[in-house]
């Protein structure tokens, strides 16, 4: 179950100002994704133990095994990072061959979860 550290509204405006001024500069997907969320889950959100929430790299079999970005099972929320400089509505050349945009392959992996 997630808990959530309560906060006051000024305090939650604080912290999403501190993550922005954070990360603007990054984004990196590969080696800063699981930074990237474990800390928005935190210090945005207010998770509580957010590395027990989200699971990262899970398998999804195709007709080839993939591995979804990030997978939160609580609230079935699906991560499919990009990094700062990828057009999300371009189709990007899959593992398999086949061209889908982000929102796609997300779709696609979304599919096979139970």
């Amino acid at each position: 179950m997630i808990q959530l550290e309560k906060l006051t509204m000024t305090q939650k405006n604080l912290k999403i100002k501190e993550f922005i001024n954070f990360w603007k500069d990054k984004g990196y997907e590969k080696g800063e994704s699981q930074t990237f969320w474990l800390k928005f889950l935190e210090k945005v959100l207010g998770v509580k133990n957010a590395e027990q929430v989200i699971s990262f790299e899970r398998p999804v079999m195709l007709d080839h095994t993939s591995f979804i970005d990030g997978y939160i099972s609580d609230t079935h929320v699906l991560v499919e990072q990009k990094s700062k400089d990828v057009d999300l509505r371009a189709k990007i050349k899959q593992s398999d061959g086949s061209f889908l945009t982000p929102l796609e392959q997300a779709i696609r992996y979304a599919k096979e979860v139970p």
